[in-house]
């Protein structure tokens, strides 16, 4: 099913650097979304235009999601998202003259502290993702592998980037997108390094802890689990030592450079996380 101004909306977000993937997924939520208001909302299918569309329907959309299709906080807040980015960009292009998502908020997900290894099998759709930013997405590519955030962080780690190869498609997509995503900062800050402040900072350009966890803050309610580089670490040894019970303790120390006793840590924590 199409949906109003589907082509000059389209060609908005192509124009805003998002890619074809994410903008699939745009369509995916409009359509979906109209779909809805047609078979659900009579005052709105009797004349379907949209000088007929309500906050009301909206929210009854919403709801439906969360409701009939059990969706999670994170994906109805992905819905959410696209809708009001929809709307928004109507509305600054005066070709509706009400917004119906502006008074309608996110629903917060409350990331669990603990830690989960769900988003490592997720990964390839989360690089792919153009609403999260590249800062944590970088954090998540190079948690899952194996890297902390003392090491990504740090001032020559642009060597190891510049040495990653990618196992996969969106992996691929990601690294060449990022890159240029960073070469005008780069260029800005006279620096090498990948994680860069983006303000002209010519003594310190590069981003400290305390300012990637500002990136990361802003996208755990979207993603809905905790983004805290340390549990990231954490998940991904667990899952490793999970998928690989073959390995010897000594190839697993190599594989997850980690000395014996922190090895030992984290076999304890899997015992402790599959209870």
């Amino acid at each position: 099913m199409n949906y109003p101004y589907q082509d000059r909306f389209q060609l908005f977000l192509t124009q805003q650097g998002l890619a074809p993937l994410t903008i699939k997924t745009y369509n995916a939520t409009l359509a979906h979304f109209f779909s809805f208001l047609m078979s659900n909302r009579p005052e709105f299918s009797t004349n379907p235009q949209l000088k007929n569309l309500t906050e009301a329907d909206v929210r009854a959309f919403l709801t439906a999601l969360k409701e009939d299709e059990k969706i999670t906080l994170s994906t109805y807040n992905k819905n959410l998202s696209h809708l009001n980015r929809y709307f928004r960009y109507l509305f600054t292009h005066q070709l509706i003259s009400t917004y119906p998502t502006l008074t309608i908020h996110g629903k917060a997900t409350n990331p669990n502290k603990r830690l989960t290894t769900k988003w490592i099998t997720k990964l390839p759709e989360i690089l792919q993702d153009d609403q999260i930013h590249f800062y944590t997405r970088l954090t998540l590519f190079l948690s899952n592998r194996g890297y902390t955030v003392s090491e990504f962080l740090a001032p020559g780690f642009e060597k190891v980037w510049n040495s990653l190869a990618p196992n996969n498609l969106a992996e691929k997509q990601f690294i060449t997108s990022f890159n240029s995503f960073i070469k005008p900062i780069q260029e800005l800050q006279n620096s090498p390094q990948i994680f860069l402040k983006q303000r002209f900072t010519p003594d310190n350009p590069g981003l400290s802890n305390a300012g990637l966890h500002k990136y990361l803050r802003q996208d755990e309610t979207y993603l809905g689990f905790s983004l805290a580089p340390k549990f990231l670490h954490q998940a991904f040894v667990l899952y490793e030592l999970s998928h690989h019970p073959e390995l010897s303790d000594t190839q697993l120390m190599e594989r997850l450079r980690l000395d014996p006793a922190s090895l030992l840590y984290y076999q304890k924590q899997l015992i402790s996380h599959n209870k």
